[in-house]
């Protein structure tokens, strides 16, 4: 009797474990991205240029707000503050007057930074009017691999590489040339969601 109950038991584990597991998809991964209104973090750029010998890497902190927008803080090699808020795009420099660019003046720009967004929260809806999506992996280590079917990112990109977990880990974005740039992000906070009266500074001048 214990020796039928044993084989049963291993034919249920059998069966279980032959179960295809439920695949991890792109509005699961959408939805993982966007749990939180604000992401902090630590970000260090390696930019691969084909024409030199040797790699350009910035770092800095960036602070991602779903109600104001992006707040991307070089450091290293000189410090550089661009701040994305709604349709106006502040570049601030020590030492030099503020570059202000608005939507209507160079859509361009605006194109590719709210590409950007769309990125780090995995916006499907929005990437995949521009790029064929290929996700793979689960919840705990995925990766998505982009490849654009429509201008103007067909000029520019051979395809963009995005990797993690709870958070994006690395963005990769391949170009046509055979540049290369990779940002590593790090030390992902999600708290406070309230931002501090110099962040709010930063977004409103």
């Amino acid at each position: 009797m214990l020796h039928h109950l044993i084989i049963n038991v291993i034919l249920l584990i059998a069966v279980m474990l032959s179960l295809p597991a439920k695949a991890f998809d792109l509005p699961e991964l959408q939805q993982q991205l966007s749990l939180s209104p604000v992401v902090r973090g630590d970000f260090i750029q390696v930019r691969e240029i084909a024409l030199l010998d040797m790699p350009l890497q910035s770092q800095g902190q960036f602070l991602l707000s779903e109600k104001h927008g992006l707040l991307w803080e070089q450091q290293t090699p000189f410090p550089v503050s661009l701040t994305l808020a709604g349709e106006t795009l502040r570049q601030r420099i020590p030492g030099q007057p503020e570059t202000v660019v608005h939507a209507n003046e160079n859509p361009m720009a605006f194109y590719f930074s709210e590409m950007f967004l769309s990125l780090f929260h995995a916006d499907t809806h929005v990437l995949k009017e521009q790029f064929n999506l290929s996700l793979t992996g689960d919840k705990n280590q995925w990766q998505l691999t982009l490849i654009p079917n429509a201008a103007p990112l067909t000029q520019v990109f051979k395809n963009i590489v995005l990797s993690g977990g709870d958070n994006i880990e690395t963005l990769s974005l391949h170009e046509l040339r055979g540049d290369k740039t990779t940002l590593t992000f790090s030390d992902i906070q999600h708290m406070p969601t309230v931002l501090s009266d110099e962040e709010r500074l930063a977004f409103s001048h």
